[in-house]
């Protein structure tokens, strides 16, 4: 998975956090583990997204038009 995707998957979980915490549902230890995720997304050094070979050949972004 490229960066770009991981980036577009975490915004979109952010989203739906986001209107979970302002429907008012949400406990304080849901706020706090909810923050403690994303910053540790925010603030990794790096992603380490390896996959294996039999999803590699299935992979847009690895083989585009030769992908299995």
């Amino acid at each position: 998975m490229k960066k770009e995707n991981l980036e577009r998957l975490l915004n979109t979980a952010l989203e739906f956090v986001a209107i979970y915490e302002d429907s008012g549902l949400a406990s304080q230890e849901d706020l706090e583990r909810i923050n403690a995720l994303f910053d540790e997304v925010k603030y990794s050094d790096s992603i380490d997204c390896e996959m294996d070979a039999d999803a590699q050949a299935q992979d847009w972004d690895t083989f585009g038009e030769d992908k299995i």
